[in-house]
């Protein structure tokens, strides 16, 4: 780590932290490229580990090691405007660590309530990616029956309960169907961050006063309806 003009530049994904590191390295070779992490380090008043994790690791450094690292190195780049060019430098550190920090970071309770409520009441009217199913859109719009009982995030994944009226609603949601799959691409793509989610049940109705249906008279109705609806949107 002590060697000059060493530095191995981390496998970033595409992003600001790339954008970052790349702008940290840069910064390193129009200084002359001779500054060791050592070096850095001393002058940016950081050890010298730090400094070498936040040029080579894949960590997002904090913005005070990122902004202390750049402006070592941009003062020490020939310039003709050297307050101009600090200025500038610090600037750009800030607006790309917020922006590194933002992607990473999940979103918050309210926001990814605010997406998966609009993404249910969309698919209750058949609305945005609920158009992509391929099943019988009569059933899609059982979901406006539904009413949302809690929505919960927890190490990236999202379970949704709502509950159901009647055993048609209830069939609906607890059969692991297509458009599970299309809910939540719908909610990932409002959020613009991948999660997994999961929609559970809680009967609204009274189970032993409505014992479930025969499964064969249950099916039977079930193609029943998604012949009416087909039959419904072809006329």
């Amino acid at each position: 780590m002590g060697r000059t003009g060493r530095f191995t530049v981390p496998d970033l994904p595409p992003g600001s932290h790339q954008e970052l590191v790349d702008l940290l390295h840069s910064l390193h070779l129009r200084a002359g490229g001779n500054m060791s992490v050592r070096d850095i380090g001393e002058r940016a008043r950081l050890p010298h580990s730090t400094v070498h994790k936040a040029l080579t690791g894949t960590e997002l450094p904090s913005l005070h090691v990122a902004m202390a690292i750049g402006l070592v190195l941009a003062n020490s780049v020939p310039t003709a405007d050297r307050d101009r060019h600090l200025d500038r430098v610090h600037e750009r550190i800030h607006q790309l660590w917020n922006d590194a920090a933002a992607e990473g970071r999940p979103p918050n309770r309210e926001t990814l309530k605010a997406a998966v409520e609009k993404t249910w009441a969309e698919f209750s009217r058949v609305e945005g990616w609920a158009r992509c199913v391929l099943n019988d859109r009569h059933e899609l719009r059982l979901l406006a029956k539904c009413p949302i009982l809690s929505i919960n995030l927890r190490s990236g994944l999202v379970t949704v309960v709502v509950s159901t009226p009647d055993w048609e609603t209830l069939g609906l949601v607890e059969d692991p169907q297509e458009w599970h799959q299309y809910f939540q691409t719908a909610v990932i793509q409002k959020l613009d961050y991948y999660l997994h989610v999961v929609v559970k049940l809680v009967p609204g109705f009274d189970l032993a006063a409505n014992p479930c249906p025969p499964s064969e008279w249950w099916r039977a109705a079930k193609d029943a309806r998604r012949l009416e609806a087909q039959q419904q949107s072809e006329e």
